[in-house]
């Protein structure tokens, strides 16, 4: 069963792995990159402002909290515990894949932490401005955000998917807490 699942893994990969043509190389590359998206957070937290007043305050700590924790539970805990290789580490697939500038990442990659801190981000995002086009455009950044990873060749598509579950569950969890502790 799991060699099965990691065949289809490595298949979906690289069907989607459709790296090695500019600009979308260049693009891809900082498209993955926290800090180019500074501008975009910058609105969602003047839109905080905006439906939240003072209080605002509170959804920025919860969402830096819940990507916080989102990011040392994948990252400290779930990559070393289970151990596996990205694909750009893996001897014989990397040879089937087109690295952008060499990018390889570190050496294990499931979960994605890209995934699950982007998840993360946009589901406190959506919580707590409530607004469709808000949603959207989040829901639009996870995705382009997470797509990069497989672009690079740098996870597996169920990294991406892990990565979505634990942002979203993590975020879940610490929101109903924080409402039933009227925190927010």
């Amino acid at each position: 069963m799991m060699e099965a699942i990691e065949a289809w893994d490595k298949a979906l990969l690289l069907d989607l792995h459709l790296a090695g043509q500019e600009p979308w190389d260049t693009l891809m590359y900082y498209a993955t990159r926290t800090w180019v998206w500074i501008p975009l957070f910058g609105w969602w937290v003047y839109l905080l402002y905006r439906v939240h007043g003072r209080r605002f305050i509170r959804w920025v700590a919860f969402t830096l909290l819940a990507v916080s924790l989102t990011d040392v539970f994948c990252g400290q805990g779930l990559k070393p515990l289970v151990g596996r290789r990205r694909p750009s580490q893996e001897p014989g697939l990397r040879c089937s894949l087109h690295l952008v500038r060499g990018y390889t990442g570190g050496l294990y990659g499931f979960p994605s932490n890209h995934a699950a801190n982007s998840a993360a981000l946009a589901l406190s995002v959506g919580l707590a401005l409530r607004r469709r086009g808000v949603a959207l455009i989040a829901v639009v950044w996870v995705l382009l955000h997470s797509y990069t990873r497989l672009y690079l060749g740098v996870h597996y598509p169920s990294d991406i998917v892990v990565g979505w579950l634990i942002g979203i569950g993590l975020t879940g969890g610490l929101y109903l807490l924080a409402r039933w502790r009227s925190a927010l």
